[in-house]
């Protein structure tokens, strides 16, 4: 039978009920893709009666339900199996979907000559604009990161670089990497990779798949016309287990890539519309 489903949404959630009540609300009430679409909701052993919810508000979501714990990108691969979109939408549960945030995604990505991986602009919870393009990392960044104590409004050059500060907002452009709080990518692509590499329990997975999107010929687009809101809250600045584990994946990252990463975005294989 052939698919007719545009877009597969994943998203995974560990104890997000509160994210998920408004993440959900804004998908299916307030603001529906005008196309066909799926949510496939990975539930990574909640305890505060995630999936209880979702069974009983919105029943169409297909659910998968963890009984051990997985990482970030396992837990999206995951969600990947039983996809069947042509796009696959991976969305943090903490996000607020505006207008036409989907749809835009999709009709920009069909445009295209070769499949990329797609970020939209991320909003604040007040909607100002939520940095989310990234350069790629090098021990020098992750230095001056540990030296201006992972603050995004250091005046260190370096840091600057590195977070895009400069990076013109409203401008259809290639990127290195965004984070894998919103990425849209063609479901050939991500099979293509082999999904997110689930050596990374934590951080790094998002970066290492636009890195290896890159180095097979692909390309990463940051696209504003598509706009969603993102409750971001950064948990692995202090010290404690997540920091461990960022650390953990810096290491695993620089094992697989080395450490003189240069950026990607001059090599682009494909020109965008209007450029």
């Amino acid at each position: 039978m052939k698919n007719n489903i545009d877009i597969s949404i994943i998203t995974v959630g560990m104890n997000h009920k509160n994210f998920l009540i408004t993440f959900l609300d804004s998908l299916y009430n307030k603001f529906p893709p005008s196309v066909s679409f799926e949510l496939i909701y990975v539930d990574n052993c909640s305890d505060d009666g995630s999936v209880d919810f979702v069974k009983k508000n919105y029943p169409q979501v297909k659910i998968v339900q963890n009984k051990s714990l997985f990482g970030f990108g396992e837990n999206n691969n995951r969600g990947a199996e039983i996809a069947v979109g042509k796009y696959l939408a991976i969305m943090n549960p903490d996000l607020v979907f505006l207008e036409n945030s989907l749809v835009s995604l999709f009709d920009f990505s069909e445009k295209l000559q070769k499949d990329v991986i797609v970020a939209p602009k991320l909003l604040n919870a007040d909607k100002t604009f939520q940095h989310s393009v990234r350069g790629f990392i090098t021990p020098w960044v992750f230095l001056a990161r540990f030296l201006t104590g992972g603050n995004d409004n250091t005046k260190n050059k370096t840091v600057q670089n590195y977070l895009c500060k400069n990076i013109s907002i409203d401008q259809t452009q290639f990127i290195d990497w965004a984070i894998g709080a919103a990425l849209f990518i063609k479901a050939d692509l991500y099979r293509k990779l082999n999904g997110f590499d689930p050596d990374y329990f934590l951080y790094m997975e998002d970066e290492d798949l636009c890195l290896r999107a890159w180095n097979s010929g692909n390309a990463v687009v940051y696209y504003p016309s598509s706009q969603i809101i993102h409750n971001h809250l950064r948990a692995s600045k202090k010290i404690g287990k997540k920091m461990f584990l960022h650390f953990k994946s810096l290491f695993v990252f620089f094992l697989k890539h080395g450490i003189f990463l240069t950026s990607k975005k001059k090599n682009s294989p494909i020109t965008l519309p209007g450029n």
